[in-house]
């Protein structure tokens, strides 16, 4: 029996021959001894708390840097309960880590977690424990940089700007306010708010198509309520958006070489080979009463002319209460009404049974052709959702800034573009011209298949250090709680 449980445990046997061997009767340090790994330790514990991931973690934070309650035992139960933390985290999926599924774990102390902490106190090693905590972003110093800055401004009163549209060229107070409020928020230099405050100038347009462009709203330099929404933002949400949505970029230990990546709320796809970005497209994803799912998948086939099958919800949401306004809709839409066994049923058959009262048991499909929903691509993804990603011949949809109009598939802007990155090693520039010309509907096989992750990352770092945010269309973050209030 011995022997199996030494075998099981051998970490923590050896941990325990060291204290009582090795180390003798040496005192444990403060971590006062080491102000570095502790400023670490706390604001490694503050991104977390921001992020609301777990109350107790908030808590244990809140113990470590309060006047009131720091201590040793208040900053080792903050390590041990990160540590706790991402244990949990490297067992979560891929769709438990971009729900953030944190907030109920149990957040339980290892043994072995408790020894090795105490040899690093009396060895004065905790800085190696604080270091093997930082999460793995590639930008983690950019990240704590705008974190400071946006707590900063939380210190400082944020009133509403909110006021009619204001456009170049006009004058009143509250431009001086929203001139420093783009300052404040990285839009634009103190030296271009010091001269003409109250002027809405080409300085202020410049610096408004700026904060325009980095939330996503259409960028034509006119303060409008969608502008006007973001710019009232709190210090303190964003600071909490940006974490949540970092934490959700750890989407994997080990990432494919190449993969496709959607972000639904900034309506965007990227596709990686060998890890750089080869190509990028807007998509129009779900709204929110069909929300476009998280989930990981591969492309596995190209079709050319695609038929669309349509799901019974659309049919019984959207096309049945429009028939009995304009019966017309399904010849004009292309549609083939089918029976059991993919009989093809006649006008007068649906329509006596329909409007007689009788229901309609019938499939849809729509034909290949320039209006098909599907446009002349789709892109297959083995699911139990039945998402797929698309073409669409509503090429204007794409202009809107607000692009959750779907009833869950992704339309793809670039699926022409997408198509020959994953079929060019097999099939030639001519070859696939034809295949979309002819009309037929015809299935391609991927030689590789293409990992798709689709994710929900309303926030992120831009290349120049700023962030970038985009409206959480799906709520997943509307209901944060404040890491600086108990209780």
């Amino acid at each position: 029996m011995m022997s199996n449980k030494i075998k099981r445990y051998p970490e923590i046997i050896g941990l325990w021959l060291l204290l009582c061997v090795g180390m003798g009767d040496a005192a444990a340090a403060s971590w006062q001894d080491e102000p570095e790994a502790r400023l670490q330790l706390h604001q490694q514990g503050l991104e977390l708390a921001l992020a609301d991931v777990n109350p107790s973690l908030t808590l244990w934070w809140q113990q470590a840097v309060s006047v009131d309650t720091a201590s040793d035992e208040a900053d080792d139960r903050l390590l041990l309960g990160m540590q706790a933390f991402w244990r949990h985290w490297a067992s979560l999926s891929f769709v438990d880590r971009q729900y953030l599924r944190t907030d109920d774990v149990v957040l339980s102390f290892r043994e072995q977690d408790r020894l090795e902490l105490q040899l690093a106190a009396e060895s004065g090693q905790r800085h190696r424990l604080v270091q093997s905590l930082a999460p793995g972003y590639s930008d983690h110093a950019q990240l704590q940089q705008q974190l400071a800055r946006l707590l900063a401004l939380n210190e400082q009163p944020w009133p509403a700007l909110r006021t009619a549209t204001l456009r170049p060229g006009e004058r009143g107070t509250v431009v001086a306010l929203i001139r420093e409020r783009l300052e404040l928020l990285g839009d634009m230099s103190a030296e271009a708010i010091a001269s003409n405050v109250e002027q809405f100038d080409s300085q202020m347009e410049l610096g408004v198509r700026r904060f325009q462009q980095r939330h996503g709203l259409q960028v034509d330099g006119v303060i409008g309520p969608k502008t006007f929404a973001w710019l009232d933002v709190s210090p303190l949400y964003r600071a909490q958006l940006l974490t949540r949505s970092m934490l959700r970029t750890l989407i994997g230990d080990n990432l494919p070489s190449s993969y496709l990546l959607v972000n639904i709320p900034e309506y965007r796809l990227r596709l990686y080979q060998n890890q750089a970005m080869v190509l990028e497209s807007d998509v129009i994803v779900g709204r929110d009463k069909r929300k476009t799912p998280i989930m990981t998948s591969a492309i596995t086939n190209v079709v050319f002319n695609p038929p669309w099958n349509v799901p019974r919800s659309i049919i019984e949401k959207d096309i049945l209460p429009r028939l009995y306004r304009d019966p017309g809709y399904i010849e004009r839409e292309n549609f083939e009404v089918l029976g059991s066994g993919g009989r093809k049923v006649s006008a007068a058959e649906w329509q006596m049974r329909l409007y007689e009262g009788g229901g309609f048991p019938y499939r849809l499909r729509q034909r290949p052709g320039s209006d098909n929903a599907l446009g002349a691509y789709k892109f297959h993804l083995p699911n139990d959702d039945a998402i797929y990603l698309h073409d669409t011949p509503a090429r204007n949809l794409f202009s809107r800034d607000n692009r959750a109009l779907s009833s869950g598939c992704v339309r793809v802007e670039g699926a022409e573009q997408l198509v020959h990155w994953l079929l060019s090693g097999q099939l030639g520039p001519e070859r696939l011209a034809a295949l979309k010309a002819n009309r037929i509907t015809r299935w391609i096989r991927v030689a590789e298949p293409l990992p798709v992750f689709m994710v929900y990352w309303p926030g992120w770092l831009g290349p120049d250090g700023l962030p970038r945010f985009r409206d959480d269309i799906y709520h997943f973050d509307r209901s944060l709680r404040n890491p600086f209030t108990t209780g």
